[in-house]
């Protein structure tokens, strides 16, 4: 079996998957932090990046938002409160959720708010707005590739009486573009990538896709340091870097490579306009809050902000860890909200992602 298989049955079998099942847990109790666990200032800051780039789409009057990995719906929850009494107060609300369990979840939390579902990017209309998520990409399935004979081969996975073992395939793969690495070089490779945002492409007029989630350009992920992959486990807090033991009892994941998912987004039709890390993305989307606090005493309840939104940007957590990702489609070139006013020219942090390795 391709692990990618393994690893799609393992997250999201209707049954015995980790995230369909109600394994799946968020915060301090659960298996992992999200950018959600802290509070709901990142749902405010990313309202006030959604009302800015409605100001530079030509402020339209019929706009949508669309998210997709809503996981459990705060963030949407968090959102939707935030643009309340603004002009995207009554924009079109769509969740792609392909999990019955998970809408279910969403459904409940998000009660009372105008929002609708659908199974798959496909299933969209045609439109003008946005489509943003929050650590999507990592957890697309993955093949999982080795360095031999100054070539790529794939890893399948093979069962025993006593569990689940890595095989590699007989045939090396033709065309890879990949440079060669060492024997035994461990790296991945998401297969679904590009299809997700082709059909995202195919109904997005004009707007914007923004992902956040960790990962890094292609060059560090083959860095020598990194042979055994970003493949890894999460349960409790725990790390662990064997998939193939209790499958569906943890999350499953791997770096987002940005190089190959900008080279994908640009093969649709999308324009890669930003790049940067979480920290640098939140000091400009904050920049209008914080000018605010200017040498006034904030309130007890801006000061509980305050601290999430440190957490937010510490480096040593999630502040350099995640990168946040900016496309485009539609002429929606003419400037950038404030999340990018501190980012590099994201052509060349991602090797010119228009091109090939």
């Amino acid at each position: 079996m391709k692990f990618s298989r393994f690893m799609e049955l393992a997250l999201y079998d209707s049954q015995e998957g980790y995230y369909s099942s109600d394994r799946a847990k968020v915060g301090r109790e659960g298996d992992f932090f999200t950018n959600v666990s802290v509070g709901p200032i990142f749902g405010e800051i990313l309202a006030v990046q959604f009302l800015e780039m409605w100001s530079i789409l030509g402020e339209p009057d019929d706009f949508t938002i669309v998210e997709q990995g809503a996981n459990d719906g705060q963030l949407s929850r968090d959102i939707i409160d935030a643009l309340s009494g603004t002009p995207l107060a009554n924009a079109h609300w769509i969740i792609i959720e392909p999990l019955e369990s998970l809408k279910n979840k969403q459904a409940h939390l998000l009660s009372g708010a105008h929002v609708s579902w659908i199974s798959s990017p496909d299933l969209l209309p045609s439109f003008c707005g946005i489509h943003f998520s929050n650590e999507l990409f990592d957890a697309l399935p993955v093949d999982i590739l080795q360095a031999h004979d100054g070539q790529w081969r794939e890893l399948l996975v093979k069962s025993e009486s006593d569990g689940f073992f890595f095989s590699p395939k007989q045939n090396l793969i033709d065309g890879m573009p990949l440079p060669p690495r060492p024997d035994g070089f461990l790296t991945e490779r998401r297969c679904a990538q590009k299809e997700l945002l082709q059909g995202i492409s195919s109904k997005m007029e004009k707007g914007f896709l923004l992902a956040i989630d960790y990962g890094m350009p292609s060059e560090d992920l083959l860095a020598e340091h990194r042979n055994r992959g970003t493949l890894a486990c999460y349960s409790n807090h725990r790390r662990d870097e064997n998939p193939l033991e209790r499958p569906g009892e943890k999350d499953i994941t791997a770096h987002v490579d940005f190089s190959s998912l900008s080279r994908d987004a640009c093969a649709v039709g999308l324009d890669l306009r930003g790049f940067t890390d979480q920290h640098h993305f939140l000091v400009g989307a904050a920049t209008k809050l914080l000018q605010s606090l200017d040498g006034k005493t904030p309130p007890p309840e801006t000061l509980k902000k305050l601290r999430a939104l440190r957490m937010l940007l510490h480096p040593e957590t999630i502040g350099s860890q995640f990168k946040v990702i900016l496309f485009s489609k539609g002429g929606a070139e003419s400037q950038l909200p404030n999340g990018f006013l501190h980012a590099r020219n994201p052509n060349h942090l991602l090797e010119n992602p228009c091109t090939n390795l």
